[in-house]
């Protein structure tokens, strides 16, 4: 654990919970043996934000293609596209994690700019009369930052992502931004690949001791 006040995650036997309520299935202890020289450079800290925030990534993009989609075409296919968005990206992203886009994507999700996003490209739907898209703007923006789209999907994606990744989405990001953080800085990591089999071992002990 880290942090002298409001610690952002508790390691466990069974891995780390996040301050966003999201399990990593590898243990402080664990990265420190496999990746300590990554840590010498970013914290564990910075790492699981970063990977709360690319997990949650496929939101931020559709939220933020939303309203450029509803400018430029019908209703109907904005809606379908935006939704064909964040499909395609929640498939994609896990295998693509980047310490650029991750940065972006941390600063467009914070509520103050899509808020601000949102009042300005509404005004001028409504500006425009295009009310059909306001109503959807505005509902579009609250399912997605309530979760709402995450969760209705969450039953069709997850099969999917099971056959795509070896690992759960989220130890998969966490591992990838390992790996980009060790190539910026050149950094060997011979045993980065036993982070894997820790990851399935302590998945396996957590739905062991669930089903207890």
């Amino acid at each position: 654990m880290q942090g002298s006040s409001s610690p952002p995650y508790v390691d466990t036997p069974y891995g780390i919970l996040t301050e966003g309520g999201r399990w990593y299935h590898v243990t402080e202890e664990d990265v420190q043996n496999y990746a300590g020289a990554v840590l010498d450079h970013v914290s564990l800290e910075q790492l699981l934000r970063w990977a709360d925030t690319w997990v949650d990534s496929a939101r931020t993009v559709a939220l933020w293609g939303l309203p450029a989609l509803l400018w430029g075409l019908p209703v109907g296919w904005a809606v379908g596209g935006t939704l064909a968005l964040f499909v395609g990206w929640a498939l994609l992203s896990p295998a693509l994690p980047s310490l650029v886009a991750v940065r972006v994507v941390t600063a467009l999700d914070h509520v103050l700019a899509q808020s601000l996003y949102y009042v300005l490209t509404m005004s001028v739907f409504a500006a425009a009369e295009m009310y059909a898209a306001l109503g959807v703007g505005l509902g579009g923006f609250v399912l997605f930052r309530w979760g709402v789209v995450e969760w209705g999907m969450e039953y069709v994606l997850r099969p999917i992502q099971q056959a795509l990744y070896p690992l759960p989405v989220a130890d998969q990001v966490l591992r990838g931004l390992i790996v980009r953080v060790a190539l910026k800085y050149r950094l060997s990591l011979p045993q980065v690949d036993d982070i894997t089999k820790d990851i399935i071992e302590n998945l396996h002990d957590r739905q062991d001791s669930n089903t207890d």
